[in-house]
């Protein structure tokens, strides 16, 4: 009896294998994915001179492209095939492609061209990898341990972007670019050994309703108007968040005149910010409105957002970044939770893909206007205009507080 006790007051991410396999495969391919991005942008900072911006900006738009081209073909396949094949393949896939990356960049054959069409490809992997993992949380955890579960889940990505990018930062000078990319394709195999443990629970023996057979994302949707509106509006404000992973290494390098070691604590402040807002999202308790919530963090990031714009220092910068990623970490975990208590399981496969497109349907957008501006405006003077952006869609967000989400469940 009093294991068993003992046992519960362990983390889910202790007390369940399966979970426990999951939750590190999924950190180690976001991981090897951001370390490959910082590593990248750094390489097309430092060496494409004054015409950085562009360069930066349109490698982040090809990876931006996969999750909404392929938006269709992921939602058919996260809900048809097995979870395990398809994180297998994607891991695999990822793989090859970093292989290949190390190799001709150790070639000097890896020209910009090269680098883009890489990160594409090992994007569209993690495309079908991320709606994968969050349809199989029910899949792995008990009923009661969904939302711990997804805190877990969301820690999962904040980990990943914060170990990948410190570590993708404070390695160029260590190890050299090429080397950083057969590091990043060895978390990916790494990733398939773990994600192939994962014990999942039986499908259940009934058959789908049939009124959700053969339902797009886009049906769904319709009949949760409200979440649609806030879906596009998270598509918004990320369009005015993300630029932060091109404006991180430009502000570096232009504005502070700093290292590739600066960088990466300017990174981490982020991630870590990320990281402590996804845990302590359950402190958050002063409003049951999820909603309203979330219009006061965006609230809180577009002031952190527009500081830096107004005073250049390296620390305010550092904090200005860490309450950034506390905000956005908050808002995953309170989100993905409502979203994964509202949505039907037959149909998550659809809507995780759809989400994952529909959040980040700017970013192609975003990616390449804020690339092209950084050629033509200080980095301070973008951080001006993406937390005037940010404010106006907490307004936005705390409008759509007054109305109620339908339940699909």
């Amino acid at each position: 009896m009093s294991l068993m006790n003992g046992n519960k007051k362990l983390p889910v991410v202790l007390r369940n294998p399966g979970f426990f396999c999951m939750w590190v495969g999924q950190m180690l391919g976001q991981g090897g994915l951001r370390m490959f991005q910082i590593a990248a942008l750094w390489l097309l900072v430092s060496s494409s001179g004054g015409a950085s911006g562009k360069k930066v900006g349109l490698f982040m738009v090809m990876a931006a492209i996969p999750s909404l081209a392929l938006v269709k073909l992921i939602g058919k396949t996260v809900d048809k095939a097995a979870a395990r094949k398809i994180l297998l393949a994607g891991d695999a896939f990822a793989c090859a492609f970093l292989f290949a990356a190390a190799g001709l960049l150790e070639r000097s054959a890896l020209g910009f061209a090269g680098i883009v069409v890489i990160g594409f490809f090992v994007a569209a992997a993690e495309a079908f990898l991320d709606p994968t993992f969050n349809k199989a949380v029910k899949e792995v955890v008990d009923e009661n341990e969904v939302e711990e579960a997804v805190a877990f889940q969301a820690s999962t990505q904040s980990l990943a972007n914060f170990g990948g990018a410190v570590a993708g930062a404070v390695l160029i000078d260590a190890i050299g670019i090429p080397n950083i990319f057969l590091l990043c394709a060895f978390c990916y195999l790494t990733a398939g050994v773990f994600n192939y443990f994962i014990k999942f629970k039986p499908p259940p023996s009934e058959a789908h309703p049939p009124q959700l057979e053969g339902i797009s994302g886009w049906k769904i949707l319709d009949g949760q108007p409200l979440l649609k509106r806030v879906l596009i509006g998270f598509g918004l404000v990320n369009f005015f968040i993300t630029p932060t992973l091109i404006v991180i290494p430009l502000y570096t390098s232009k504005t502070l005149r700093a290292t590739a070691s600066v960088l990466g604590q300017l990174e981490a402040s982020l991630w870590i910010g990320l990281l402590a807002g996804t845990f302590f999202s359950s402190k958050l308790q002063f409003t049951r409105n999820i909603i309203k919530l979330g219009a006061f963090c965006m609230f809180a990031s577009g002031v952190a957002l527009a500081v830096p714009g107004l005073v250049v220092d390296r620390y305010i910068y550092t904090l200005a970044l860490f309450l950034v990623g506390f905000s956005i970490g908050v808002n995953n975990v309170k989100f993905i939770t409502l979203f994964q208590e509202t949505v039907a399981p037959a149909v998550k496969g659809r809507f995780f893909a759809l989400m994952q497109a529909m959040i980040g349907f700017t970013f192609p957008v975003a990616y390449f206007i804020f690339g092209f501006l950084s050629d033509f405006a200080s980095p301070p003077g973008i951080c001006l205009l993406q937390g005037a952006g940010v404010l106006a869609l907490s307004v936005y967000f705390y409008r759509l507080s007054g109305e109620r989400l339908k339940d699909e469940g």
